[in-house]
């Protein structure tokens, strides 16, 4: 029975974290689209979760149909004279139909229409980071983890395992606040408050200015330790601060990857693209590390990291991506002439025809070579 019940937890943790994790980041980005498709008076038809064939009709606002469909790998808006997705019905004929299409506006108008649902998703991650800082993150201690020779950190009788809490009385929470911190005290006496099994203790040290090369000014090595069931909470104007250093390197590595992957040799295993299953497994296990820590950081770090894979996936310059059509608009505003309407929506189809194709292959990966979870 055991096996059965984690059998059907390994099924339905999945979807839980898909339903959770994924379907309102892709409505989002949707709803970017049909936003900046509305501020430009473009008319949306169909606002779609997942791709066709349609399984219902949610509901209609306005003149745009709210749909479920069966094939989820994603969503889309389809815009008045868009042909992607048509349903068949035609829309033309009706008072206004011809003024509110798509491709009725200039280039720079639809490149609005285009970047809307990326913006949206980077916005999204932007704050849900301001967000994680105000709910708390762990709080975290300075922790020693070896001690070199004959250095200034031996004779005050430091030790592995010590936890350096503060610094002339101020307290330090990361190995980076505190390098900082030895630096500007280089050369003076300095009083570092010490934690360990015993208790806590003041010791004095005179952190080196010129230390041997790969020693510091200590003589110790030291890393990050979080503090098991406790949260650091920020004030809102500390919180955007800090959430928008987070939002800039979480964003900044993810352009950088695939430079990362190549100058460091990554394997396989870890830098390969990860799809629908992966991303629901690993949204999945940070509901569970929220639950058991009653904290919603981890949940939050997922979100944050998806929205803003979601919106520069979609600047891609491929098309049927957001990014191709960008690169569509450019080049008409360059060269004073577009190509006709049906012609690009079929070569956005033959792209995105060929991007499911990719999906259902890292999909059919992630089942037989199953994320590595931490």
């Amino acid at each position: 029975m055991s096996t059965f019940w984690a059998g059907l937890g390994n099924i339905v943790g999945p979807i839980i974290g898909f339903l959770l994790g994924l379907i309102p980041l892709i409505l989002i980005h949707e709803f970017g689209h049909l936003i900046a498709g509305r501020l430009v008076g473009i008319w949306a038809r169909e606002f779609g979760i997942g791709y066709p064939p349609r399984v219902l009709k949610l509901f209609r606002w306005k003149e745009t149909d709210f749909t479920l469909n069966w094939l989820p790998f994603g969503g889309f808006t389809r815009f008045e004279g868009e042909t992607t997705f048509d349903d068949g019905t035609g829309h033309a004929s009706e008072p206004g139909a011809q003024e509110h299409s798509l491709y009725s506006k200039g280039p720079w108008q639809r490149i609005v229409v285009y970047l809307g649902g990326s913006v949206a998703n980077l916005a999204t991650a932007w704050l849900i980071a301001i967000l994680i800082f105000v709910t708390g993150i762990p709080q975290t201690r300075a922790v020693i983890t070896d001690v070199v020779a004959n250095s200034p950190a031996e004779a005050a009788s430091l030790q592995a395992g010590d936890r350096i809490v503060a610094v002339n009385g101020d307290e330090i929470e990361d190995t980076r606040v505190l390098q900082e911190r030895i630096l500007e005290e280089a050369g003076k006496p300095t009083i570092f408050t010490i934690e360990r099994e015993a208790g806590s203790t003041d010791v004095v040290i005179t952190p080196r200015a010129n230390p041997p090369e790969g020693q510091g000014a200590l003589g110790i090595m030291i890393a990050t330790q979080e503090i098991t069931g406790t949260l650091k909470h920020y004030p809102v104007t500390q919180a955007i601060t800090y959430g928008s250093r987070y939002f800039v390197n979480v964003a900044a590595t993810t352009v950088m990857l695939p430079v990362y992957i190549v100058r460091m040799g990554i394997p396989f295993e870890q830098a390969r693209p990860v799809g629908v299953i992966g991303i629901s497994q690993i949204a999945d296990q940070s509901v569970d590390q929220s639950i058991a820590q009653s904290a919603p950081y981890p949940f939050l770090n997922v979100l944050v990291l998806l929205s803003i894979s979601l919106g520069i996936f979609n600047l891609l310059p491929i098309p049927a991506l957001d990014g191709g059509r960008i690169l569509f608009a450019v080049i008409e505003a360059i060269r004073g002439k577009a190509l006709t309407p049906a012609l690009e929506e079929r070569i956005h189809l033959v792209a995105l025809l060929l991007l499911v194709a990719v999906f259902v292959a890292v999909t059919i990966l992630d089942i037989v070579m199953p994320v590595q979870l931490q």
